[in-house]
């Protein structure tokens, strides 16, 4: 612990006790000034399943809340008005607020990026064409990231159609392993279905998570993220690795938007659990993305945090503290101490198109979280000129949502990302892309 000159230890501890009180008050005054709702829960929508909430109860994820009349009762942050409780009327004023609610995020849940110079050079590593047997063209990238006298490198995999105009871009967060050129034009993968998105007109690219920065605990020193941080840099904010992948996500983009083939005006960022997460991050901090996917992301991700259903702040952050920013970690169990909530990160994204999966085995997540997530961005959206979903009543199992630039699906089946929910979304960006046929 660092003391300020003059004070002795005592009186260092006795001025912390003073400042977290003061924080304390502020935090209160603050939620009392913006608090908006607080949803209850829907009796006539889509329900879980009783015997799910049994086999997660005994079998799967004991000592978890599964129960809705066991969530705790909470108020949301009222996503138009600024921190001092003022009310935000227009979209300038929204543009105005919108710097400060994106460093909230950053200083309390995923870190702030840091804002070292660094060089990015790409190499094109392996090449196929007339790939699945209709023109299209298969590259890996090898990207290497140079920074003061350091270096990192990553692959990703781009697939074009074969096309006349420039085509619509889907970037892949793959939380679960690196698909090589060779696999990725010969072996059908439902996770990431390439030659499916190829067919729709689309191209595709896909990086491996851990590749940009492990996924591990302990792997701070071995990434992109002690590369890029600056050694004075506040430890309870440094970027956590949802955030560093999101950045990976860009490098890849800034790859494919300089290509000719590529329409830069129509890109989508896609991840799934760790990836959903992540692509909502992404999609927060760079706005080339126009749509962000996010599947059966959770706690974290698209789910409220204050409802404290299936995965919590505490758990999460406990199991993957590496995840997020350290000062995170102090909202386990005190998640209505939270300045935000995750319907404000889908805010953040608006204008721009939000698409959220769930699927009903997948408790964990927290589906209905997800779901009310998403409806409560809606005033920004309002606010903005966009049509979205309203409804809080869930919608039925495998039957999409679609409204304006919001969407969502409920799948039967579990914690997965499979070839139907990438058909629902590809039928959701086929209208936001304004794609005709």
């Amino acid at each position: 612990m660092i003391y300020k000159r003059g004070l002795n230890r005592e009186s260092s501890l006795l001025l912390s006790d003073v400042r977290a009180s003061i924080y304390g008050i502020a935090l209160w005054l603050f939620f009392a000034a913006t608090a908006w709702s607080d949803p209850s829960p829907d009796v006539h929508g889509w329900q879980a399943d009783a015997k799910q909430i049994e086999a997660w109860k005994t079998k799967r994820r004991p000592g978890i809340n599964y129960d809705e009349s066991k969530v705790p009762k909470y108020q949301l942050p009222d996503p138009l008005k600024v921190f001092d409780g003022k009310p935000i009327t227009t979209a300038a004023e929204w543009y105005e607020h919108r710097p400060k609610l994106l460093d909230v995020f950053r200083k309390h849940v995923y870190g702030v990026r840091p804002n070292t110079k660094y060089q990015v050079d790409y190499k094109e590593i392996g090449k196929r064409e007339n790939v699945f047997g209709i023109g299209a063209t298969a590259r890996q990238i090898r990207t290497t990231i140079k920074a003061r006298g350091k270096s990192h490198s990553f692959d990703f995999v781009i697939v074009i159609p074969k096309s006349n105009k420039p085509v619509p871009i889907i970037v892949q967060i793959n939380n679960r392993y690196f698909v090589p050129i060779e696999k990725a034009v010969s072996q059908f993968d439902p996770f990431w279905p390439i030659e499916k998105i190829v067919r729709k007109g689309y191209a595709t690219a896909a990086f491996h998570t851990s590749d940009v920065d492990p996924d591990k605990r302990d792997g701070y020193d071995q990434g992109i993220r002690s590369m890029l941080d600056m050694p004075d840099s506040d430890p309870t904010t440094r970027w956590g690795a949802l955030s560093a992948w999101g950045w990976g996500a860009s490098r890849v983009l800034d790859y494919a938007t300089k290509l000719p083939e590529i329409d830069s005006n129509k890109t989508a960022v896609v991840g799934h659990s760790r990836g959903g997460k992540t692509a909502l991050w992404a999609a927060a901090e760079d706005q080339r993305f126009k749509i962000a996917y996010s599947n059966n992301s959770g706690c974290g991700g698209a789910a409220l945090s204050r409802r404290a259903y299936g995965e919590t702040v505490k758990r999460i952050t406990g199991n993957f503290p590496h995840w997020f920013c350290k000062r995170f970690n102090a909202y386990g169990g005190k998640e209505n101490e939270l300045p935000v909530d995750q319907h404000q990160l889908i805010g953040l994204i608006a204008p721009r198109a939000v698409y959220v999966t769930s699927a009903d085995q997948d408790l964990w997540a927290d589906p209905r979280g997800e779901y009310t997530s998403l409806v409560e961005a809606g005033p920004v959206y309002r606010l903005l000129g966009k049509e979205h979903i309203q409804k809080k009543t869930m919608p039925a199992l495998d039957s999409p949502r679609h409204v304006g630039a919001t969407g969502y699906h409920i799948r039967q089946g579990e914690h997965n990302l499979t070839e139907q929910d990438w058909g629902y979304f590809l039928d959701f960006a086929k209208v936001q892309f304004g794609e005709k046929g």
